[in-house]
């Protein structure tokens, strides 16, 4: 146990110099292409350096850092496929990569090369400093980035034909023009010394970059080239079918005449907008063909379910193939049961999931790829459940984002990291901070907790509250708490608002700020008060005494959700939620997550079969943005939002009853099988894969329970109204008392089988 609170502290102590930026000083010079202090938008740059080493050690770490991306071949091997992240640690600093070249390297000559994109576009999510540059470093080797390299800007990329992306993608189309090619530039035996030298720009910290922050996630999984499942030819188009919706480069291998261009693009790459002036394009690219044999692979990813080659007569295809690239987490958990529809329901939302995560979590991939904090934060609560641990990074770095990105006068706006967008959406930034507890309750990364936790609270102090425990009501730039009609705003905000102040109270006190604990027991006690007066609780529904729309199902749930509504008022909650639909796929999260915690999961599972139905029997791999999708209609055509994976959360949470308690690998397994038979299912621990399986025949029910090294379950069997259980545990009887409808076993390591049987 000492050993492991001593690996603990470690961690603790690697994450906070991490987080802070903390690193050994910079030796290189940040270099470019030219002396110019504004790069011009959407070029590509190569740099390269040759240098001899006589001796190779296990490791050699490089660090780099680029506006915006970069490919790094070492010995023309490809080492980093995509390598940089979105600019915008804060508003000022770049983020720098950390790569272990030794396994790449040779002794004697070696050659570094890197192909560095800059987008130099606004976006969402990206804060373009405005000139590209690349800063590389190898303490271990004595290399670094000076005017000893060479660079230039590569001449086949240039500005695309094709219609502008929509403003919210940072992203800008690809054109490579293959008659301009400079050939196999990052060969050894390449003849490039008739390159202009590197332009010296300064040492770190210099502008535009400033500061150099680590990279917090990790870098990106490449899954190599795959061939289409299934190709289909119409017209001089190219339909190609890929297995599922995910992050796709295309690639080709063609012949035939010079100077065709062969158009590329994903079935997302038109879109309706919010207003008929707003059309969306999304992300292309184009190839201009040379004479004869040639290969080409675009480096920027798509999304959707097939690519799209579109291909002149001239030109003779020989290979079309794709690269999948993602963020590098495994899709590890798992949920089965004896309802088809329920396990399609899950593992499309871990799909959608997936496909939502690359630099940041993302409200979708197609249409703007920004990390609205709202969808963000019901991402990550799937991410527990559905990923591997290596995806606590990316919830780490939204909490991160929130706080660093925080103005001076205390507003989060989101999304974030984007520096001319100022519109404060209240809701929307409320809602990932009340869920920084669970990030704590699945990660315990005190840390992070820490130096989110002022951001918080300022956040909260914006507010005002009246006498009665009335909050008063902020609009923000954008009055919004959901799509669809009959929103009860006000009750919507209270909420919101009541959830962040009582996880503010549990991180206050989790890190002895005992100081604050009395604000927040105040406020938390005034507007439950005022939360139940007549005001807003007619004795059928909670409804705002001047809200005159149908009774919304959203405010109801966030009742439920905060405990402001007791269970004396649940039978009335229960009637609300079996007749009001207007929560749109985020909210209904929350209206699903009530019925869980009032104790009626089969109408749960009921009104979600019921309300996500059409998504769950369509063909596509993902989940719409709203409960309709028709191509071509304003709002519905996104079609992989991964704000509508609530019920993977509250399938694996209350169905498969899998929870974290506060004390780090401890958990509560407590099936709430309903009138479920059969449940199998497996939680990605930070120690391992958690996995049970259970049966229920008649009164009998029979759980295999697979526990991992240095994890602790209590692991709860149905009793029923007994308050004794005997429980045949590994072929020995067991007595237990009966908690809440449960018998509880305290389970470790090992295979378990647990059989009980209800008298």
């Amino acid at each position: 146990m000492a050993s492991f609170k001593k690996q603990i502290f470690l961690f603790q102590i690697i994450l906070l110099l991490t987080l802070t930026g903390h690193a050994q000083p910079f030796p290189g010079n940040w270099i470019a292409t030219g002396n110019d202090t504004i790069t011009k938008a959407n070029t590509w740059h190569c740099f390269r350096k040759d240098f001899n080493t006589s001796s190779i050690d296990k490791k050699a770490i490089a660090r780099i850092a680029v506006d915006t991306k970069y490919w790094l071949w070492i010995n023309d091997r490809l080492v980093v496929y995509e390598g940089g992240l979105k600019r915008g640690p804060n508003p000022n600093d770049t983020y720098y990569d950390e790569i272990d070249i030794a396994p790449y390297l040779k002794r004697g000559k070696n050659s570094v090369a890197f192909l560095v994109w800059y987008w130099g576009g606004k976006g969402f999510s990206h804060n373009s400093s405005n000139r590209c540059g690349l800063y590389f470093d190898c303490l271990k080797l004595g290399l670094k980035s000076d005017n000893s390299w060479k660079a230039i800007v590569h001449p086949s990329y240039g500005p695309s034909s094709a219609p502008v992306p929509n403003f919210r993608l940072s992203e800008p189309n690809i054109f490579f023009d293959a008659g301009k090619n400079i050939g196999n530039w990052t060969a050894m035996n390449y003849e490039f010394k008739f390159w202009p030298v590197a332009i010296s720009v300064g040492t770190v910290p210099v502008g535009p970059w400033n500061n150099l922050v680590k990279r917090n996630i990790p870098i990106f999984k490449d899954y190599d080239l795959h061939d289409y499942t299934s190709i289909v030819k119409r017209g001089d188009t190219m339909i190609c079918k890929l297995p599922y919706n995910g992050h796709f480069s295309p690639y080709l291998k063609v012949s035939g005449a010079s100077g065709k261009k062969i158009f590329m693009s994903s079935d997302t790459y038109f879109m309706d907008g919010y207003s008929p002036t707003d059309s969306l394009y999304t992300l292309c690219s184009e190839y201009i063909t040379k004479k004869g044999l040639q290969a080409y692979e675009s480096f920027g990813w798509l999304s959707g379910h097939e690519i799209r080659y579109v291909i002149p007569k001239e030109v003779n295809v020989l290979e079309l193939k794709y690269r999948e690239t993602g963020y590098n987490a495994g899709l590890v958990g798992d949920f089965n049961c004896d309802d088809q529809l329920l396990n399609t329901l899950w593992h499309k939302a871990q799909r959608t999931l997936y496909v939502n995560m690359r630099d940041n979590y993302m409200d979708c991939p197609d249409r703007e790829r920004a990390q609205w904090a709202g969808d963000a934060a019901m991402e990550m609560g799937q991410a527990f459940y559905a990923l591997d641990t290596n995806s606590f990074a990316l919830s780490r770095k939204l909490y991160l984002d929130l706080a660093n990105w925080q103005t001076k006068d205390s507003i989060i706006y989101n999304p974030v990291p984007e520096k001319d967008w100022k519109i404060e959406l209240p809701t929307h930034s409320l809602m990932p901070l009340s869920e920084l507890w669970r990030f704590f309750r699945y990660t315990h990364d005190t840390t992070t907790v820490k130096m989110v936790y002022p951001a918080l609270k300022k956040y909260l102090l914006k507010w005002k509250i009246a006498t009665n425990g009335q909050v008063a009501y902020r609009q923000g730039g954008w009055d919004w708490g959901d799509w669809g009609e009959n929103q009860d705003s006000i009750l919507i905000q209270h909420g919101w608002y009541l959830k962040t102040l009582q996880t503010a109270r549990k991180i206050a006190a989790l890190i002895k700020q005992e100081d604050d604990l009395q604000l927040y027991d105040s406020r938390i006690n005034g507007i439950t008060q005022f939360l139940n007066s007549p005001d807003c609780w007619n004795g059928k529904e909670y409804r705002y005494k001047s809200y005159t729309g149908s009774t919304d199902d959203r405010s109801n749930a966030l009742m439920v959700i905060t405990g402001v509504a007791d269970t004396t008022k649940w039978a009335a909650l229960r009637k609300v939620f079996s007749t009001s639909y207007y929560a749109s796929p985020w909210m209904e999260k929350f209206v699903l997550e009530s019925l869980f915690i009032m104790n009626y999961p089969q109408l749960a599972l009921d009104r979600m079969n019921e309300r996500y139905k059409p998504m769950i029997v369509s063909s596509l791999s993902t989940l719409w943005e709203l409960w309709q999708y028709t191509k071509g209609e304003s709002h519905g055509t996104s079609y992989d939002h991964g704000w509508s994976g609530g019920p993977l959360i509250l399938l694996s949470e209350y169905i498969a009853g899998i929870s974290p308690t506060e004390k780090p690998n401890s958990y509560i397994v407590k099936p709430m099988l309903s009138d479920l038979t059969r449940l199998q299912t497996a939680f990605p621990s930070p120690m391992g894969l958690l996995k049970y399986s259970i049966i229920k025949k008649g009164d009998k029910n029979i759980a295999t329970v697979q526990i991992p090294q240095n994890v602790t379950v209590m692991f709860g069997i149905p009793t029923g109204n007994n308050k004794q259980l005997t429980i045949n545990h590994n072929g020995k009887p067991t007595l237990l008392d009966a908690q809440d409808h449960y018998a509880y076993i305290k389970l470790n390591e090992g295979i378990h089988t647990l059989i009980s049987q209800i008298q």
